[in-house]
């Protein structure tokens, strides 16, 4: 799990992946704004869950959670194209779910376009 902080100093490791899934976000997600992907993979209030294969970012989830209201919003979530249909979606997403469990935060929400709604159907989250 990676992040931006304000109140702490990032330590570089966690600033080169940040960089990475900024990267991969772009490139998986080409009609959002370079801008808007940047803006939220660094701001301290989102977290990311990364998936780092031979030292470099393949994938992430950039989330932000709302325990109050008792959900998290699903922002990006994406696998480069060449390690896509392996797994690494579902394994990401597992992960994910364990997290929140542990938080208690039990529900997901996220706006998909016809390209991910299948892969999120795949991904039914039953607590």
């Amino acid at each position: 799990m990676v992040c931006n902080s304000l109140g702490r100093r990032v330590d570089q490791q966690s600033l080169i992946w940040l960089v990475g899934l900024q990267n991969v976000f772009s490139h998986q997600l080409p009609r959002m704004p370079k801008e808007y992907i940047t803006r939220l993979v660094f701001d301290p209030k989102h977290r990311t869950l990364a998936l780092v294969k031979d030292g470099r970012v393949i994938g992430g989830i950039c989330f932000r959670m709302f325990p109050s209201q008792g959900f998290t919003e699903i922002v990006f979530c994406a696998v480069t194209s060449n390690e896509q249909v392996k797994g690494y979606g579902t394994h990401l997403m597992n992960h994910l779910k364990d997290y929140h469990v542990k938080q208690n935060i039990l529900h997901f929400l996220t706006f998909a376009d016809e390209f991910a709604i299948g892969y999120f159907k795949k991904q039914v989250i039953i607590f």
